[in-house]
């Protein structure tokens, strides 16, 4: 693969999903990968297949025992030659399979040494073994007592792979020779600290309402769209409601409205008007919409769960026609 990473060279030695996302991001912009992997396998090999093949899409493999003195000696020779090196292992695991920062530096002393844990290098907690959903209870995320329940992605885990992809590419622009200690907790309480009010505080036009056959999602913020909204549905243009601080003080009143009238329409009614009117709304489950395909196919995309594999677009910047 070709893109505006090209010529980086990557030693991933992470499982399962942070580490392995990360680096998924840095081959679908033209980095070369080499996975290592345990003789075993990769853990997500076994319990998550469709997940594996998503997050490896675009790396190379090498199987390697690291409790063996030949394969650990195979691993820094394979280091000497790659410019990244990416691993995600608990605080300590490193330097006992002689890989830790100091081990790889030797080898090849402007790497860029990537360490992505659940609470870092450092810390009272730094050992303590973490996923996706302890840490969203551990940044707020769960709410009052952990009354809400997760969200339908594991954020926390693609949220730190992002961030370490970011980080390995600015420190690889920059020369390398950097030591980057990535934190899941670090980057989701980091992420929990931006709140808007609309998915913190009751908001009337914002969430999923009910309609005669389903449900769609209505995302409705703006004065102008509330007015489009209330011209969609015959609603006279109350001034009482101008204002977003207005209807936030009329959210529940404005819910009960909002539920009653969708009742009366089916999706694809709510969806047709939403077309008309220009209004931010659409089918909860998007899978089968076929405004939803036709723009996923216009981008080259797909959103059947059979295709949700494929690399992601990020070759976003095309020429320019003469």
């Amino acid at each position: 693969m070709t893109g505006s990473l090209h010529g980086m060279t990557v030693l991933d030695l992470s499982q399962q999903l942070p580490g392995p996302y990360a680096t998924f991001l840095l081959a679908s912009l033209g980095a070369d990968v080499l996975k290592v992997e345990p003789p075993a396998g990769d853990p997500a090999r076994r319990f998550d297949p469709p997940m594996f093949e998503r997050v490896n899409a675009g790396k190379r493999s090498v199987f390697l025992d690291l409790k063996s003195p030949a394969d650990r000696e195979r691993l820094l020779e394979l280091a000497a030659g790659c410019a990244v090196f990416v691993e995600g292992f608990r605080p300590g695991v490193t330097a006992r399979l002689g890989c830790d920062e100091k081990a790889v530096r030797e080898v090849r002393p402007d790497v860029v040494y990537c360490s992505i844990s659940g609470m870092g290098q450092t810390g009272p907690l730094a050992g303590h073994p973490t996923h996706d959903l302890s840490l969203q209870a551990m940044a707020g995320i769960l709410g009052d007592a952990g009354k809400s329940d997760r969200i339908g992605v594991p954020w926390v885990d693609l949220g730190t792979a992002t961030t370490a992809a970011l980080a390995i590419t600015a420190a690889w622009h920059a020369g390398g020779g950097t030591f980057l200690d990535l934190a899941m907790l670090d980057v989701a309480t980091a992420w929990s600290s931006v709140k808007p009010l609309a998915v913190t505080e009751p908001e009337a036009t914002y969430g999923v309402v009910g309609a005669k056959d389903g449900a769609v999602a209505l995302a409705l913020l703006e004065d102008h769209m509330w007015l489009r909204l209330c011209t969609a549905l015959g609603w006279p243009d109350d001034p009482a409601l101008a204002t977003y601080a207005d209807r936030r003080g009329h959210a529940t009143e404005i819910r009960a409205r909002l539920e009653s009238a969708f009742a009366r329409y089916t999706v694809a009614e709510l969806i047709a008007l939403a077309h008309e009117h220009d209004l931010p709304l659409g089918p909860t489950d998007a899978t089968g919409d076929p405004d939803t395909v036709a723009q996923l196919q216009a981008r080259g995309r797909d959103n059947s769960p059979a295709a949700r594999h494929t690399p992601l677009p990020l070759n976003l910047i095309a020429p320019q026609e003469s």
